[in-house]
């Protein structure tokens, strides 16, 4: 008397169709690579850049505003008229245009708006129309 069933020779098998997309794929990738490179591996002379005037490069200016609403520029605390003096006399350095000057404002976040309006107020009345300002993600 036979208690144990028997199976029929089945043959245990791995299916290569996932295999062989995955090295089609990766022969496509560095196919591709190797095409990027070598465009970028071509020797050029490449024109060189004049040294611009000091009046045609774009210079930057970081103003801070702390909770209390004093301005603070190169770590010196300024007031809003000194800010402005010496913004004139950076923009008569740049031909009087305000693009070639890149405004970053940094306020703190307990800083009344009055205080970053005002300064605003005063950047616009100079010709500017673009101010950086600072923010955290924290």
């Amino acid at each position: 008397m036979r208690l144990t069933k028997s199976r029929h020779g089945g043959s245990i098998g791995f299916n290569m169709t996932p295999m062989i997309d995955i090295v089609f794929l990766l022969i496509i990738f560095f196919m591709t690579v190797s095409q990027i490179t070598r465009t970028v591996d071509i020797p050029l002379e490449l024109p060189r850049v004049l040294q611009g005037s000091e009046k045609s490069r774009p210079s930057s200016l970081t103003i801070n505003l702390n909770a209390k609403g004093e301005i603070i520029v190169a770590s010196k605390k300024m007031s809003v008229q000194n800010v402005v003096a010496a913004i004139r006399k950076k923009l008569e350095q740049k031909n009087n245009d305000p693009n070639l000057i890149k405004i970053q404002l940094r306020c703190d976040r307990k800083c009344e708006s009055r205080f970053v309006n005002r300064l605003v107020e005063k950047l616009s009345a100079l010709g500017f129309t673009q101010i950086q300002t600072a923010v955290s993600d924290h």
